[in-house]
């Protein structure tokens, strides 16, 4: 059966058999009251299976493409959104995250975790008809992974947590409930899950069983807990280093939460698995998402190559720049049946009913489109929210066509002249009123946005830009960010405004097309929480720590060459140091998928990058502002401020309560 496919439905039989029920006592007690029926959860293969998605559904709903709390960049400096959303994560951004909160979703990871070990429990007792030896081996397997899986999530927000290896008795005692483990000794227990789980799974799942857990899913997920814990946050330079238990003890470790002393070791082990799991997905058929498979999906669904500032000209060097461009858009959008294999795990969203073809079955994408994409028959528009603005800093991020950052590229224009109009002699065209803007309005596009890196015009958008080729209509849209009538700032909509003068087109389908008759047409995207670009990544994170520069270097270029960026040399690290080319082609690569919140927090460098004078932006919350007036750097219009004790999530107050082995993170 495909999880993919069927896990909704799987829910909802787990909803009728009492299985996710979630109780509000405390994050151990999972398990609901045994029922007359309750044996019914497994007496075929059906349902076997049925209660087995149910353990998994927790993949889909705690990713950083959350639903109701707005996904995770929006806590750090790669965009933001209007504070009238208020979302949770926005929380984490302007520090007023307290006890009360539950950013994290500690209770509900723990619950989870009980659908895990029940299901274990289970299939042991019930011996559920249909049901192999060797289905049973798999399914046990796949457990441990979720037992990692979910385990890990929880260390990502809290730090040190509680291990739960088994199914918790309903009358456990206060004080025999676990506090938090020493957080290497929790980062040893999830690698030793993955270790056990990937021995037994296949290298891959089959088209049928997408989502499900596969020994390079495994191994790759170890790759990514092993570098976070050789990382400064855990390795050395912890924010609280007097931060100890009181009540609990982790075994070998005593009332100590985070090793103090910095560990080489951690980096070599780290680079071990980041090795281990690339190695495993070239062999399992994995590669980075390429132009041959771009060409032929983009032939199939006729759409036609971008328009980019300064590549008007009809030469191939431009031919093949936009065909990167339209590449890059593809590679995150395009499912595992387009041919891409870049994708090592991925997921549809919990959320939604995908009706809307760039809505994709998740609301969260709607929040990048802008408000007017069409004008329907009926006079009415069609559009999103026209909210995720990436910020001054993480534009700046992306490169210019020479591969360097704009400010450290002497070829680029002088920073005097970045938001000057580069088509010299033009004008503003006059404000449409009643219809989209006309391709007139590229006039407007400075000269910052021109001759940048590939990435920068597949998922960033600007004032002035071809936003899609097919979106409106099957015509282009042209992006006006300062026509109050159109996708400018309105005080009309001030929830629905970009605070930046940016968006972002990552995840934006593009073959996505609204039409006037009001119905939408395009592919359904899956939301990657694994691919391919991020083991090189990680492994070339692994040299750099460990004063590889030559290895560093072949794997950073590995993701540059795909994007069409000139490969490094050392001779560029006179530019950047070699661990600030790791980290910035990171945060390039990775734009918008949910690393950055995680990434800042472990690199110890969240205190530096989120104080409130990094934020930011263009002037775009002005009504009908002129050339002149929208383009200037001002302060993002966010109550932003940041704290050390950020580096944490807080614990709910009512789960120490009922846990009293357990401490609150540090300043809470």
């Amino acid at each position: 059966m495909k999880l993919t496919k069927n896990i909704r439905q799987y829910i909802k039989i787990a909803l009728s058999a009492g299985l996710l029920v979630f109780p509000s006592c405390s994050y151990l007690d999972v398990i609901p009251p045994a029922q007359p029926d309750f044996d019914d959860t497994m007496k075929d293969e059906a349902a076997t299976l049925g209660f087995l998605f149910t353990a998994y559904s927790g993949t889909s709903r705690y990713t950083f493409w959350r639903e109701g709390d707005g996904d995770a960049s929006l806590a750090t400096d790669e965009y933001v959104e209007p504070k009238d959303w208020d979302w949770n994560m926005q929380k984490m951004l302007y520090g007023t995250v307290s006890a009360a909160d539950d950013i994290g979703d500690w209770e509900n990871l723990y619950n989870y975790i009980g659908y895990v070990h029940y299901f274990l429990e289970q299939l042991d007792r019930l011996n559920p008809a249909g049901v192999t030896e060797e289905e049973k081996a798999q399914y046990r397997a796949e457990c441990w992974f979720l037992e990692a899986y979910y385990h890990f999530k929880v260390l990502q927000n809290y730090g040190p947590c509680p291990i739960i290896e088994t199914k918790v008795d309903q009358n456990i005692l206060p004080s025999e409930i676990p506090g938090r483990s020493h957080f290497d000794y929790c980062v040893d227990w999830i690698v030793e899950k993955l270790d056990a789980a990937a021995e037994v799974l296949p290298a891959t799942q089959t088209t049928e069983n997408l989502s499900r857990a596969d020994a390079t899913i495994c191994k790759s997920l170890k790759a990514r807990v092993l570098l976070y814990a050789a990382s400064p946050l855990w390795n050395g330079s912890f924010v609280y280093p007097n931060w100890r238990n009181t009540n609990y003890e982790t075994p070998g470790y005593g009332m100590e939460l985070v090793s103090n002393k910095y560990d080489p070791a951690k980096w070599e082990r780290a680079l071990t698995a980041c090795k281990e799991a690339l190695t495993a997905a070239e062999a399992a058929g994995y590669k980075l998402f390429d132009l041959e498979a771009s060409e032929a999906k983009a032939a199939i669904d006729k759409v036609p190559l971008p328009f980019i500032p300064g590549k008007e000209e009809d030469t191939e060097e431009n031919e093949l720049f936009k065909k990167q461009v339209r590449m890059l858009q593809y590679m995150i959008t395009a499912h595992e049946g387009f041919s891409n294999k870049e994708i090592i795990w991925a997921i549809n969203p919990q959320y939604g009913d995908g009706n809307d073809a760039n809505d994709v079955g998740c609301g969260r994408s709607k929040s990048r489109l802008p408000n007017r994409l069409v004008k329907k028959s009926d006079g009415s528009w069609a559009g999103g929210y026209h909210g995720t603005a990436p910020t001054w800093a993480a534009v700046n991020r992306f490169y210019t066509e020479n591969g360097l950052p704009p400010a450290k590229d002497p070829d680029f224009y002088l920073q005097s002249e970045w938001l000057t109009r580069y088509y010299e002699g033009a004008s503003s065209p006059e404000l449409s009123k009643d219809q989209l803007d006309s391709e007139e309005i590229k006039n407007d596009i400075v000269k910052f946005n021109v001759g940048r890196e590939p990435r920068y015009y597949a998922w960033i958008a600007y004032d002035g830009c071809e936003y899609m080729p097919l979106i409106n209509n099957n015509n282009p849209l042209w992006l006006n960010l300062k026509n109050s009538n159109t996708n400018g700032y309105s005080l009309s909509n001030t929830r629905n405004a970009t605070g930046t003068g940016f968006l972002n087109k990552k995840f934006i389908v593009p073959n996505g097309v609204y039409l006037s008759s009001g119905s939408t047409s395009g592919d359904k995207f899956r939301i990657i929480l694994i691919r391919m670009a991020e083991l090189y990544l990680n492994l070339a994170e692994c040299y750099a720590a460990l004063d590889r520069t030559d290895e560093a270097l072949e794997n950073l270029n590995v993701i540059r060459e795909r994007a069409g960026v000139r490969k490094l040399t050392t001779a560029d690290l006179s530019t950047m140091s070699l661990m600030e080319w790791v980290r910035n082609e990171r945060a390039i690569e990775l734009h918008a998928e949910g690393h950055r919140y995680y990434d800042v927090r472990r690199w110890r460098i969240a205190d530096q990058v989120m104080q409130p004078s990094e934020f930011k932006g263009l002037n775009g919350m002005t009504v009908n502002p002129s050339f002149e007036e929208f383009n200037q750097i001002v302060p993002i219009d966010l109550p932003i401020q940041w704290n050390v004790r950020q580096y944490l999530v807080p614990i709910k107050n009512s789960e120490l309560y009922s846990d009293p082995q357990l401490v609150q993170a540090p300043g809470y």
